[in-house]
């Protein structure tokens, strides 16, 4: 019993949680049903960081535009608008869905709540979208994710208990 409690206390400790009792607590708790609500809610604040940042950011050349008609000016703007909301949008849905699947992956495996979920959550999201680009990509993606976790929970961004 004294052992059981010494590896209770080190951070990664696997213990899995066991499942919830109540019927609808089950579907909230899920990764999957987590990663889905993270995904869209990423997505939506991806379009709309998308559309409110691409006049920062336009690739339209004011010399090709300034002589066209307002009207030929205002369709290129708002196609750009709606090229750039829908790339921060997918990029925001990804990074939301996986982050949050691997963090519930990492809560439940370990069995309990604290901030080691997210910074091994972070890694895991790091190495995952970094996998197409190589083993070396992976370990800085993963530091890179872990790290912004770990800062994110310092600052208590996201934290609504």
């Amino acid at each position: 019993d004294k052992h059981r409690t010494m590896v209770a206390s080190e951070p990664w400790s696997f213990t899995p949680m066991p499942p919830p009792q109540e019927p609808g607590a089950a579907a909230r708790e899920s990764c999957t049903m987590q990663a889905i609500i993270s995904g869209v809610v990423g997505g939506a604040a991806g379009m709309v960081l998308g559309a409110v940042l691409t006049p920062f950011n336009s690739s339209m050349q004011q010399l090709e535009t300034e002589n066209l008609p307002m009207k030929e000016q205002m369709r290129r703007g708002m196609k750009e608008v709606g090229t750039q909301s829908r790339s921060w949008g997918k990029n925001l849905l990804v990074i939301g869905a996986v982050f949050s699947c691997t963090e519930c992956f990492v809560e439940k495996t370990r069995g309990r709540s604290d901030k080691w979920n997210a910074i091994g959550g972070g890694c895991l999201t790091g190495g995952i979208l970094a996998a197409s680009s190589g083993p070396q990509a992976m370990a800085i993606g993963c530091a890179g994710f872990a790290a912004f976790s770990a800062a994110i929970d310092a600052l208590g961004i996201g934290h609504f208990d």
